[in-house]
């Protein structure tokens, strides 16, 4: 059920007639992690916090610089030096206190804890910034069968994939894991190309539109296909994916 106040919070969604009073307790009821509180993590909390999404939980070990304010919108100059997941929580709770928001102060570097923390949510939000966490959440994801969300982003363009375990192609399918060293050439290539704040905005919401989509039943997710967008032409792309029989990860 709805409160009055979630009733007049959510009045402009439940008027959509592919939400209405049903989707809006179908996101009250649903649970969601997102890996990473940086820059797509930012949007992704905050638009499915302010959607309704019922409860959320958010894991990042790392604490706020000021190299993050050019594009981490939850946090503010006074905020540096302080652990994200904190400042994250208080800052979504404000805004919608009918939210519960649970946070893990810690990095996603083994298996074990990663599924600790995953197996306690409907689905999986993949904000991290790094090849060597993706393919370890998208590994934990598949294993636990949980819908994963990705989103990716580098100097202009930006990606967004959805996952299925065991119906749609996964992360590694499309981008097949290589040896230790050369995934952490590639994570530090990335970092070094920098990236604008607007993109990491508009790369957050299409996650979380997919996301809430999903909750909803409404729509197409992006389930086989990868799309790329790039922000300095204004171009998106969407490409179609098949499932590897022989991925290392979700492979039959």
């Amino acid at each position: 059920m709805l409160s009055n106040e979630e009733l007049e919070r959510y009045s402009r969604q439940i008027a959509i007639d592919k939400i209405g009073i049903e989707g809006q307790i179908k996101l009250k009821n649903f649970s969601v992690i997102i890996a990473g509180a940086g820059g797509l993590g930012n949007p992704i909390s905050l638009y499915l916090a302010a959607s309704g999404v019922g409860r959320i939980g958010i894991v990042d070990g790392d604490r706020v610089s000021l190299s993050n304010l050019g594009r981490q919108i939850i946090y503010n100059t006074s905020d540096l030096g302080k652990e994200k997941v904190f400042l994250a929580k208080e800052r979504l709770e404000s805004l919608n206190p009918n939210v519960k928001i649970e946070i893990y102060n810690t990095w996603l570097t083994d298996e074990d804890t990663t599924i600790q923390i995953f197996k306690k949510y409907n689905a999986v939000i993949d904000a991290s910034d790094n090849f060597e966490t993706r393919y370890l959440i998208n590994r934990t994801a598949v294993k636990l069968s949980k819908p994963l969300f990705t989103g990716a982003v580098g100097r202009f363009v930006g990606q967004v994939m959805s996952v299925l375990p065991g119906k749609t192609a996964c992360f590694n399918c499309v981008f097949p894991e290589k040896e230790r060293a050369v995934v952490q050439l590639m994570s530090e290539r990335n970092l070094s190309l920098g990236v604008t704040g607007t993109l990491v905005g508009i790369i957050g919401s299409v996650a979380a539109n997919e996301v809430i989509k999903y909750v909803l039943g409404i729509g197409n997710n992006l389930f086989n296909k990868l799309l790329i967008f790039d922000s300095l032409n204004n171009d998106f792309l969407i490409i179609d994916l098949e499932r590897n029989p022989e991925c290392k990860v979700c492979g039959l």
